[in-house]
């Protein structure tokens, strides 16, 4: 089936109708960018889209803006149209769409640049093999582009990350690392402030937060984030929580009492254990963080947390 349009001609393609999923009026695009916009929508509606109007995206409109084959081959155009797919992928995941139609919507967009890969010829999206097969076979004849077992990779990440994440907002267990949540470890902070408010001290005399921030690599982060959680289990075994909180921290919220000692084991521990994992780049970061003076202080903290990058550990506020 010819899914194509000629991104040769001159000035921008003609819109196509509502029923098309591209509205009239809409803001002009350049001519590659919109034909290849137009097969992607015409190879997902082939490949099984069912909801037209449910299609057009903004997230869609910049993935076509750097995939086009006639960009500049090399790393910059593939991590341009990496980071566009990731983008893309959350936008659908937010939206509602399930990982299995994102992943063949995105067999349809390699089928429809890789039919205009050559000198812009038609698409073929009928595939015996399926979604995947055509997202191999596509990024196969379209050596520009990035490999198609990363693109997969950084699409199901993306979506993961969103959907996993408005999960993670509502459940007492993070569903992807099987540590305690960032929901249970704000309501379990909530307990300490109020037992501290009970016996007139301040929580941070009591308690503090020991924060170990990993550098993982995308999809790997998993492994990296579950022996950090047994490590933390080792070290605080006597009730302590121990949560994640955000894509490569775990936080544990621990007694003051003999906790610089016992960071400075689990330090040496994690180091030993992470040494041949695959994803993690350079040492772990263990440090003591102080917890603020009210519960919404302590939440605002955790937010910070979620995407801090790991760095030197600073001292033990006092």
């Amino acid at each position: 089936m010819d899914v194509s349009r000629d991104g040769s001609s001159a000035g921008p393609a003609a819109p196509i109708d509502a029923e098309r999923a591209v509205p009239r009026g809409a803001t002009a695009r350049p001519a590659r960018a919109q034909a290849l916009r137009e097969r992607w929508f015409a190879c997902s509606r082939a490949l099984g889209w069912a909801a037209a109007a449910e299609w057009p995206d903004p997230a869609v409109d910049a993935v076509c803006a750097v995939a086009p084959p006639r960009h500049p081959a090399g790393p910059s155009r593939d991590r341009a149209v990496e980071g566009a797919l990731g983008r893309w992928a959350g936008a659908r995941a937010g939206a509602g769409v399930g990982l299995a139609e994102t992943l063949t919507d995105l067999a349809a967009l390699s089928t429809a640049v890789s039919g205009s890969g050559g000198a812009d010829g038609p698409a073929v999206v009928d595939s015996p093999r399926g979604p995947a097969a055509a997202t191999r076979s596509a990024a196969g004849r379209h050596p520009q582009g990035p490999d198609g077992v990363r693109l997969l990779r950084a699409v199901s990440l993306a979506w993961t990350d969103v959907a996993c994440g408005d999960l993670a907002e509502t459940a007492a267990v993070d569903p992807l690392s099987g540590l305690a949540s960032v929901r249970y470890l704000r309501t379990r902070l909530a307990e300490v402030y109020r037992a501290a408010r009970a016996h007139g001290r301040a929580v941070g005399d009591g308690h503090a937060l020991v924060v170990l921030a990993l550098d993982v690599a995308d999809w790997r982060r998993v492994a990296p984030l579950s022996i950090a959680g047994e490590a933390a289990g080792v070290v605080f075994d006597a009730g302590e929580s121990i949560a994640v909180v955000g894509r490569g921290t775990v936080v544990v919220l621990a007694p003051r009492e003999g906790l610089a000692e016992r960071a400075a084991v689990l330090r040496r521990l994690l180091t030993r254990r992470l040494a041949a994992v695959e994803g993690v780049r350079g040492a772990p970061s263990v440090r003591i963080a102080r917890l603020p003076a009210t519960h919404d202080g302590a939440c605002a903290l955790l937010e910070r947390l979620r995407g801090e990058a790991p760095s030197a550990d600073p001292p033990d506020p006092a």
